[in-house]
């Protein structure tokens, strides 16, 4: 359990996940921040705002990085595998599943910032970017639940102390950072609103740096 054979796999790709993180979430940055905007509006005039050239770096940086966070979660289910195959491959293969779709969301929020933007200088109607939310927007809503599934996976597996991580790892499911993410946002706006919106890869930036730190420390079996 004190060994893995081969420490310098599990490292790289636990970098790999934390440049898949910081990459998509600035990318997501570029895409969707706007100062003193409501993410809520169902027409999207925060979207609007946004150039035309940060949606298209954004999309590009989100799109093209998204992949990466395969191999992130498979080193996630490396850390976890010595307390049991079954549900190391679970959350592998939930975590990635979740962020293919993810990536297919957030491949779509330029489009609709440019159809929102067509809207308000009277070149599309409406109803285009409600059939588009309305496509687009419950595909979130998969990443979510599997976060809270790999969460709960995650959290009981620690805890039972057999895994490659310290019991303390245990708090810092990715449910349990994007929980944390908000909070900071209601204690303080003012800085919070630069991370809300790019939770759900700052909560991971933050999970594969802890992870990655953790793995250097492993001993080898040489």
């Amino acid at each position: 359990m004190n060994t893995y054979p081969d420490k310098k796999m599990l490292v790289l790709s636990g970098v790999v996940g934390l440049v898949a993180a910081l990459l998509v979430g600035t990318g997501e940055f570029l895409l969707q921040f706007s100062a003193n905007c409501d993410y809520a509006d169902p027409e999207y005039a925060w979207l609007a705002k946004i150039p035309l050239s940060r949606l298209t770096q954004g999309h590009y940086l989100a799109v093209l990085a998204a992949p990466l966070y395969l191999i992130g979660y498979w080193h996630l289910g490396q850390m976890l595998k010595p307390a049991g195959i079954m549900a190391s491959r679970i959350v592998t293969v939930l975590g990635g599943y979740g962020f293919m779709v993810g990536a297919v969301w957030i491949g779509q929020r330029a489009f609709l910032g440019v159809t929102a933007a067509a809207i308000g200088d009277g070149t599309a109607q409406p109803e285009l970017l409600h059939i588009m939310a309305g496509l687009n927007e419950p595909l979130v809503n998969v990443l979510r639940v599997v976060m809270v599934a790999v969460s709960i996976i995650w959290v009981v597996q620690i805890a039972r102390g057999r895994t490659y991580y310290p019991r303390l790892m245990a708090i810092f499911s990715p449910l349990g950072l994007l929980i944390s993410i908000f909070a900071f946002f209601a204690w303080q706006p003012a800085l919070g609103t630069y991370t809300v919106p790019t939770a759900m890869n700052t909560a991971h930036a933050v999970l594969f740096a802890l992870s990655t730190l953790i793995a250097l420390r492993l001993k080898t079996s040489d």
